[in-house]
């Protein structure tokens, strides 16, 4: 499978869901209903290291992409070492940050990312230094641009070299404006059109996270090619409703 990260260069559009749920299972629906990729998230769950680790494992077994999005910088190593196709880091607010990312990422010279002889190689039988090399072209790093502090520098975010795609983050983007929640209002809008375009100008891919059909179809038109279409607790949640509405006359 090609790496996701050499695929979002492709014109075809990628299509991903986060993954909330502590579960393998839910990383073998989630390919098997089609999706490119999933970002499993700890930054907002309790996802442990143990359960981490199998649920990547799943994803590599179903072939789908997995990446990690962390709650803490250190998590990038061991997501990395343990099979995650790349890390998404959350607010993001500096090009320094930004550079500390790739570099928790990436081996020397571009990171300062620790040794291993991981899975990657097999566990050691495999050249390590052409591992090294081939891990260089194939992990991915996402920065999220969250608040007004990173739509102030989102240019030079995303002039990091390391830096392969900027990911909107509008929910939190509108409580720093004062509008929580409120993702559409003309002023979060624009301030993720302005990281839109940050990315295009910078070369770097863009990740929008459509909350509408037409936000999704305006997207499009302006040719994003890399999505995320929700998270598996609240598509779960709404399938589950309908289904019960159906058969539950009063909820009609």
């Amino acid at each position: 499978m090609m790496a996701l990260k050499n695929r979002i260069s492709l014109p075809s559009p990628l299509f991903g869901l986060f993954c909330s749920t502590p579960s393998p299972l839910t990383v073998e629906l989630i390919a098997a209903a089609g999706y490119d990729f999933t970002i499993i998230d700890l930054e907002h769950t309790l996802i442990s290291p143990d359960q981490l680790a199998v649920m990547l494992m799943a994803a590599r077994a179903s072939g789908i992409s997995a990446l990690v999005r962390v709650a803490a910088p250190y998590q990038a190593l061991q997501a990395l070492d343990n099979g995650a196709e790349g890390i998404v880091f959350a607010r993001i607010r500096s090009p320094a940050q930004a550079l500390d990312a790739v570099r928790s990422c990436h081996y020397a010279p571009l990171g300062l990312r620790g040794l291993n002889s991981t899975w990657h190689s097999a566990y050691g039988r495999d050249d390590l230094v052409e591992t090294m090399h081939a891990m260089a072209l194939e992990t991915l790093v996402i920065a999220m641009i969250e608040d007004l502090e990173g739509l102030e520098h989102v240019d030079a975010i995303a002039g990091v070299d390391g830096i392969d795609a900027l990911m909107e983050g509008a929910a939190d983007l509108s409580q720093s404006l004062g509008l929580p929640w409120q993702t559409r209002h003309p002023r979060v809008r624009a301030g993720v059109s302005a990281i839109q375009s940050a990315a295009a100008r910078n070369g770097k891919a863009f990740c929008c996270l459509p909350r509408a059909k037409e936000d999704f179809d305006c997207a499009v038109e302006q040719q994003v090619r890399l999505f995320i279409l929700g998270d598996d607790r609240g598509i779960t949640r709404r399938a589950m409703n309908s289904h019960l509405v159906q058969h539950k006359p009063s909820l009609r």
